[in-house]
């Protein structure tokens, strides 16, 4: 979905609703659970990630980090849900802001993974998002090194998605990169 400018929370929270018995654009549902070598046919894996540090306090943060969905970069998103915590079958959306124009893109929370040493989200697309497919966020600790972790896979949803493919590629590898560098500001040391 497109807006001229950019939407009230509450249009948004208006378009969620309207979305709460929409299913996924994708089969596969949930299958991010665990690491994937390869996409489903006709979808793109990406898998990335960096060290974000040492120790147990670090990973607390940056689990906190990722339970508010604070990991998408402020550049050129920005996350619309209702307050609470993260939990399967809530829902949030995206904006992004590209091109002197607003898109929104609704997501639904799949699954939620709290483990001693690891941390992990992953969420499907609904009806209205550019792309089709399934993406999940990875905290985890390991002899008390702290990663962040991302896999997912994609594939344009959509006439004008596909004729804009090149660009939405180039906002994906956009994410890719401030969502590490994100993680990374929000899991510094404090001051």
């Amino acid at each position: 979905m497109f807006f001229l400018r950019p939407p009230t929370d509450e249009r948004i929270f208006e378009l969620l609703r309207g979305l709460e018995g929409a299913e996924l654009t994708y089969m596969d549902q949930g299958i991010t659970r665990e690491d994937l070598e390869a996409a489903p046919p006709g979808f793109r894996l990406d898998r990335y990630g960096t060290e974000l540090g040492r120790g147990r306090a670090l990973f607390e943060r940056a689990c906190a980090a990722l339970s508010r969905i604070e990991n998408y970069p402020r550049s050129f998103t920005r996350i619309v849900r209702e307050p609470g915590e993260l939990a399967p079958g809530s829902m949030f959306a995206t904006l992004a802001f590209h091109f002197g124009f607003v898109s929104a893109h609704p997501c639904r929370v799949l699954y939620v993974q709290r483990e001693r040493d690891r941390f992990a989200f992953g969420f499907g697309t609904l009806p209205g998002h550019a792309e089709s497919g399934e993406e999940r966020f990875r905290v985890s600790i390991v002899d008390d090194v702290v990663r962040y972790d991302v896999q997912a896979f994609s594939r344009p949803h959509g006439f004008w998605s596909r004729l804009g493919a090149p660009v939405a590629r180039f906002y994906q590898v956009r994410f890719q990169r401030e969502t590490v560098e994100t993680m990374r500001a929000l899991c510094a040391e404090p001051a």
